[in-house]
C-alpha cells in the first residue's frame, strides 16, 4: 500500500506541474494580438478562458506528453539522489604505493606553500603560476592513484546531479515551446472557434494566416475514427499486423509517422520502438527483409545510444564518423598552429632579452635577469615606465612575449582537457542506467548490422620450407578459407524475428524501458498491380507475429475489400496477413472545418466548404488548398471576397490539370474505335479551356464528355470522361462559391439535393469529386443533378 501511495503521488505531483504549465502558457497566449481581438469580440474573460482550455482532455493529454521527458528527467533526479554513494568506505587499507600517493597529494602542496611563505617576496610572480601550474596537476595524479575509488565515485555522483539538474530548466524551457506551438495554441483557436456562431461572410479577414502555410503532415492531428482505431491498435497487450487502407492522400502516411513517434502510446506506458521504411515498388523479398532488419538494427542502437549521440539513420551515422575524423584534423592542425606560434613567441622573447642583458651567461642568466626585472617592475612600474630606458622597453617587450607563448603551450594542454570534460561528465550514467543486457544487445544489434551490409571471408594457414641434402628442397603448404553463404529468405525472416524477440526480452520484458516495437511499412499502396502487391506481402508476412511487435502497413482500398470478404472461401495475401484492417476515410465537412480551425482563427463557413470541395475531404489536397489561400492572403492586400477567392483557386488547380491532362492526351495511343480525330480535339480543348472563363466551361465540358461515349470504352475516351467531369465541377464550384447566393439560397440547393442544411451543398459537391476518382458517369450524373438543384433555388429566389 504505500508503495501504491507513493506512486499515487507522484502521478497526481506530475498532473499538477503539467496543469501548472499549460496554465500559465495560456495566459501568455491569451494576450497575443490574434486570440486579444476574438476574445474582446466573444466578450469573454481571459481568465474563463484559460481555465476552460486548460479542462480539454486533448490539451491534457498533449501537455503530459510533451512534458513526458522533462518529468523522466525529475524522476532520474530522484533516483539518483537516492542513490548516493559513500565517500568513503567503512573499512580501508590502503597498499603501500597508494600511501605514498596520499603522502604526495599532501605534501607537496604543503612544501609549495610552505616555500612560497618562505621566498615568495623574492619569486616573480610568473614563476609563481609556472609552479602552481605545475604542483597542482601533480597532486591531483596523486590523488587519483591514492584515494579510494568510492571517493571518486561520490566526486562522479555529483557531477551528474549537477548535469541533470541544469538539463531540467533547459529541457523545460524547449518543452514549453513545443506545448505553446504544437498543443495550445492550435486547442485555442478551435475551442474559440466553437464558442462563435458560425459567420456567413463572403469576405475573408485573417488575423493570423501562417499556420495554413504547414503541410498537410504537420501540425495538429485531427482526431478522425481511423486515428482512434490505430491508437487502440497501438495499446493492445498483444498487438498484431494492422492494415491501413484508404485512397492516396487520405492520410495513412501521417497516421503511421504519429505511431511510430509515440503519439497514440498512453501516457502511463513506456514508450515503443519505432521502426520506419517504405515499401519498394519494385522488390526483391529478400532484400526488403534484409533492409527491414537493418532499419531495425539501427533503431535499436539509435535508442541505446547516448542522446547526443543518436543520428537516427546510417546517412547520419556516416556524416558523424566523418565529421569526428575532420574535426580531429582540424584540432590536430590548430594544436600544430599554436605550438609554432608559442615557439615564435618564445623566440622572440629570446631576442629581446639578449637586446636588454646580452648573451653573456646563456639562457639560465637571462632567466635570472629575467626575475629579476620582474621584481622591479612589480615593486615599482611607474618608475621604469618614466625611465623610458631602450633596454627597459626591450626587457617589458621580452616578458611580454614570454608570457604569451607560455600561455600558448599551456593552451595546447588545457583546451582539449577543457573540451573533453563535459563530455566525459555527460557520459556518465547513473547505476542503473546501463547494463550488461543492454551493452550485450548492442553489440548484437551491431553485428547483426555488419553481417547484413558485408560477406565477411576469413582465410587462416601456414606453411612452411625444409632444404635437404643434395640442394633439394622439401615444401609443404597449408590453407583454410571459410566463406559464410548468404543467407536463404527462410533464414534471413528468422533473423529478424529472433533479433525482434531478443530486442522485446530486454527492453520489454527484463528492463521494461519499452513497452514494444512498431514496425510500419508505408507506401505499400504504391505497388499498382495487386497480384504483385499480394505476392510481396506473401513473401513478408512471414516476420509478423512476434510478441509485442505491430506491424502497421499502408495498403489499398482493394486490400480493405479483400479483408472485408474473410470468410468467404475465397482468402487472400490480406485475409491471411492482418488481424486488424483500418479504413482510412476522406475527412467529413465537420474534420475539415476542426482542421482549418486549429491553423487560422476566424475562416468563414463559406470558405471552409470551399476548402471541402476542392479537397473532396483529402487531407494531402486540403493542405494543398491551404497554402494557396495563405498564399492569395498575403499577395492581396484590399478585401478578400468569396467570390475573388474562388476564382482563384479554381484557376489555378485548372491550370495544372490540364498542363497533366495534355501530357495524358499526347501518350495515349488511339485505338481503332476511337474517332481519327479525337485525340487532337482533346488537346485542342483543353488549351481553349486554358483561356476560357472558369465560370463558362459548361460549354467545352459538354462537347468533351460527347466524344467520351464510345461503346466499348477505350483508354482514350475514359481520359475524355474525366476531364469532361473535371470541367464540370469547376464551372458548378465558380456557380456556388463564385456567384451572388447566400446561406438561403444554399439551404434550398440542400434541401433539393436531400443533404440536409446549407453545409450539404458542401458535401455532395466534395462526393462528386471523389466519385470522379471511381465512376466518372457517376460524377457526371451528380453534378448535372446537382445543377438542376441550383437552377431551381435559383428560380425561387427570383420569384420570391
Amino acid at each position: 500500500m504505500p508503495s501504491d501511495l507513493t506512486e499515487e503521488a507522484l502521478v497526481a505531483r506530475q498532473d499538477g506541474m503539467v496543469l501548472g504549465e499549460v496554465e500559465a502558457c495560456l495566459k501568455r497566449l491569451v494576450g497575443e494580438h490574434e486570440f486579444v481581438t476574438e476574445i474582446g469580440r466573444l466578450k469573454l474573460k481571459p481568465s474563463h478562458v484559460v481555465a476552460a482550455v486548460s479542462k480539454e482532455r486533448p490539451v491534457m493529454a498533449g501537455a503530459r506528453r510533451a512534458f513526458e521527458s522533462v518529468a523522466g528527467l525529475e524522476e532520474d533526479i530522484d533516483v539518483h539522489r537516492n542513490s548516493k554513494p559513500r565517500w568513503w568506505p567503512p573499512v580501508w587499507k590502503p597498499t603501500p604505493a597508494e600511501w605514498r600517493c596520499m603522502i604526495a597529494m599532501v605534501g607537496v602542496p604543503a612544501c609549495w606553500f610552505a616555500l612560497l611563505l618562505s621566498f615568495g617576496a623574492h619569486l616573480p610572480a610568473p614563476v609563481v603560476v609556472l609552479s602552481l601550474l605545475i604542483v597542482l596537476p601533480g597532486s591531483i595524479g596523486c590523488a587519483l592513484f591514492g584515494l579510494p575509488v568510492e571517493f571518486w565515485h561520490r566526486l562522479l555522483w555529483a557531477a551528474v546531479l549537477v548535469r541533470l539538474a541544469v538539463r531540467v530548466p533547459t529541457h523545460r524551457w524547449d518543452q514549453r515551446q513545443e506545448l505553446r506551438d504544437e498543443v495550445l495554441r492550435p486547442a485555442l483557436r478551435k475551442w474559440l472557434g466553437a464558442q462563435t456562431t458560425p459567420s456567413f461572410d463572403l469576405v475573408l479577414e485573417l488575423r493570423d494566416a501562417d499556420g495554413l502555410s504547414l503541410p498537410a503532415g504537420e501540425g495538429p492531428l485531427v482526431r478522425t475514427s481511423a486515428v482512434d482505431e490505430c491508437a487502440r491498435e497501438v495499446n493492445r497487450r498483444l498487438p498484431g499486423a494492422v492494415g491501413l487502407a484508404g485512397a492516396r492522400g487520405a492520410g495513412k502516411s501521417t497516421i503511421i509517422k504519429r505511431a511510430v513517434g509515440n503519439e497514440f502510446t498512453d501516457s502511463d506506458s513506456a514508450p515503443m520502438l519505432g521502426v520506419l521504411t517504405s515499401a519498394p515498388v519494385r522488390y526483391d523479398a529478400r532484400d526488403f527483409v534484409l533492409h527491414l532488419h537493418a532499419c531495425v538494427c539501427r533503431a535499436v542502437l539509435d535508442f541505446l545510444a547516448h542522446p547526443g549521440d543518436r543520428t537516427g539513420s546510417e546517412t547520419r551515422h556516416e556524416w558523424a564518423r566523418l565529421h569526428r575524423r575532420y574535426l580531429f584534423r582540424r584540432r590536430a592542425a590548430d594544436v600544430s598552429k599554436a605550438v609554432h606560434w608559442a615557439a615564435a613567441w618564445l623566440l622572440m622573447a629570446l631576442g629581446f632579452a639578449g637586446l636588454a642583458w646580452g648573451w653573456d651567461g646563456g639562457v639560465p642568466a637571462l632567466v635570472r635577469e629575467a626575475a629579476e626585472f620582474t621584481d622591479q617592475l612589480w615593486a615599482n612600474a611607474q618608475g621604469v615606465v618614466e625611465n623610458r630606458d631602450l633596454r627597459g622597453g626591450a626587457a617589458v617587450l621580452a616578458l611580454f612575449f614570454a608570457l604569451r607563448g607560455a600561455w600558448g603551450l599551456a593552451w595546447v594542454v588545457l583546451r582539449p582537457l577543457l573540451n573533453a570534460l563535459p563530455r566525459l561528465v555527460a557520459r556518465q550514467r547513473s547505476p542503473t542506467g546501463r547494463g550488461p543486457a543492454r551493452a550485450a544487445l548492442e553489440v548484437v544489434a551491431r553485428q547483426h548490422l555488419r553481417t547484413i551490409r558485408f560477406l565477411q571471408t576469413h582465410t587462416s594457414g601456414w606453411s612452411g620450407k625444409v632444404s635437404a641434402p643434395i640442394g633439394s628442397e622439401l615444401g609443404w603448404t597449408r590453407s583454410l578459407a571459410k566463406a559464410e553463404q548468404p543467407w536463404t529468405h527462410p533464414e534471413v525472416v528468422g533473423r529478424l524475428r529472433d533479433f525482434l524477440d531478443l530486442v522485446v526480452d530486454v527492453l520489454a520484458v527484463g528492463m521494461g524501458e519499452l513497452s514494444g516495437i512498431v514496425v510500419a511499412i508505408d507506401e505499400l499502396d504504391k505497388i499498382a498491380d495487386p497480384e504483385e502487391a499480394q505476392r510481396f506481402l506473401n513473401e513478408i508476412k512471414g516476420v509478423f507475429g512476434v510478441r509485442h511487435c505491430l506491424f502497421l502497413v499502408s495498403v489499398s482500398d482493394d486490400a480493405l475489400t479483400a479483408f472485408e470478404r474473410r470468410g468467404i472461401p475465397a482468402r487472400d495475401a490480406f485475409d491471411s496477413a492482418f488481424t486488424t484492417m483500418v479504413h482510412v476515410r476522406p475527412f467529413t465537412l465537420a474534420e475539415s472545418r476542426d482542421w482549418l480551425a486549429q491553423r487560422a482563427l476566424g475562416i468563414p463557413e463559406p470558405f471552409v466548404w470551399l476548402c471541402h470541395c476542392m479537397s473532396a475531404g483529402s487531407p494531402r489536397d486540403l493542405g494543398r488548398t491551404a497554402i494557396a489561400l495563405h498564399d492569395l492572403h498575403e499577395r492581396h492586400t484590399g478585401e478578400l471576397l468569396l467570390a475573388d477567392v474562388t476564382r482563384a483557386l479554381v484557376r489555378q488547380d485548372l491550370d495544372l490539370k490540364l498542363r497533366a491532362f495534355t501530357h495524358s492526351a499526347r501518350r495515349t495511343a488511339r485505338s481503332d474505335t476511337d474517332p481519327p480525330d479525337q485525340p487532337q480535339s482533346l488537346i485542342r480543348a483543353l488549351r481553349d479551356a486554358t483561356t476560357a472563363d472558369v465560370a463558362r466551361l459548361l460549354p467545352l465540358a459538354e462537347d468533351v464528355w460527347r466524344s467520351s461515349r464510345s461503346t466499348p470504352p477505350t483508354p482514350l475516351a475514359e481520359l475524355c470522361a474525366e476531364v469532361a467531369c473535371y470541367l464540370l465541377f469547376c464551372q458548378v464550384l465558380t456557380e456556388v462559391f463564385g456567384g451572388d447566393f447566400g446561406r438561403v439560397a444554399l439551404a434550398r440547393v440542400a434541401r433539393e439535393l436531400g443533404a440536409g442544411e446549407s453545409g450539404g451543398v458542401a458535401v455532395a459537391l466534395a462526393a462528386a469529386r471523389q466519385h470522379m476518382a471511381i465512376d466518372t458517369a457517376l460524377a457526371w450524373s451528380v453534378l448535372g443533378e446537382f445543377r438542376v438543384a441550383l437552377g431551381a433555388a435559383l428560380s425561387d429566389r427570383s420569384a420570391s
